[in-house]
């Protein structure tokens, strides 16, 4: 699979599993630079190596519930092929990690903020 293949794979998954979470918003992609090469200072000279995309959800009108949040993303995770752990809740920080094949996800939902953040980055390409 090209790089920009993964990349649109995961910015789907992305998009799917934040709309499963907060079923009632239009998930927004909030970082997406397209391939790059973390690795290095890039000019433009070297490879691209990964993407890394960022999507974010919420209902700003409703408390926070992050514990359910995190809990149904997992389970919309593992629905979908993850493997799903879920982190010990810190200070009202909530979080989940998962992979499959390769690619991660990181979710985020915190007592205090409204947004659900899904950060994912695509298997490495050499």
């Amino acid at each position: 699979m090209t790089l920009p293949e993964a990349r649109e794979v995961l910015r789907t998954e992305l998009l799917a599993v934040a709309a499963a979470v907060v079923p009632g918003q239009t998930p927004v992609i909030t970082h997406d630079p397209g391939p790059i090469n973390p690795g290095a200072l890039f000019d433009g000279r070297g490879p691209a190596t990964i993407c890394s995309i960022t999507v974010e959800t919420g209902e700003p009108d409703v408390t926070p519930d992050p514990a359910a949040a995190i809990t149904t993303a997992a389970s919309a995770l593992t629905a979908r092929g993850w493997t799903t752990e879920i982190a010990p809740q810190e200070a009202g920080h909530h979080r989940l990690a998962a992979t499959r094949e390769g690619y991660t996800v990181a979710v985020h939902a915190w007592l205090t903020d409204w947004r659900i953040t899904f950060t994912g980055d695509t298997p490495y390409s050499a």
